[in-house]
């Protein structure tokens, strides 16, 4: 199945962009099944460098995830969310890597589309 990632939030996307630079901020959390952490953990010790590589050409920099309970919380920055996105959802390599998280992750990926619930950002301080 393909499978991509879509931010969903009852008032929109959080982006937060930094005053001095175009750059945005964004934060999501992702919910895995109970039973599957650890194998989420261990999916997450090995990164596939191609997968990098491609969020690289997309964009992304800083890309951080950490673990709460059984829900992934991701970090990342980027210049444009919307066209990172559309690489992404374009990029075989992330297609196969979606595929593999498909009955890891607590989401109907019936549609083909992993809802992301985006963070709102409350504080930051450089």
């Amino acid at each position: 199945m393909d499978v991509s990632f879509v931010a969903m939030h009852s008032a929109g996307p959080y982006m937060l962009k930094e005053w001095n630079t175009s750059m945005q901020r964004i934060a999501f959390a992702l919910p895995i099944k109970p039973d599957r952490v650890d194998e989420y953990r261990r999916t997450h010790a090995a990164v596939w460098e191609e997968l990098q590589e491609e969020n690289t050409r997309a964009g992304i920099r800083n890309f951080s995830v950490f673990l709460f309970g059984h829900h992934a919380i991701g970090y990342l920055e980027c210049d444009d969310w919307d066209r990172a996105g559309a690489y992404l959802d374009a990029s075989d390599v992330q297609a196969r890597w979606q595929a593999l998280h498909e009955d890891i992750l607590d989401v109907d990926t019936a549609s083909g589309l992993v809802p992301l619930e985006m963070l709102e950002p409350v504080f930051y301080q450089e």
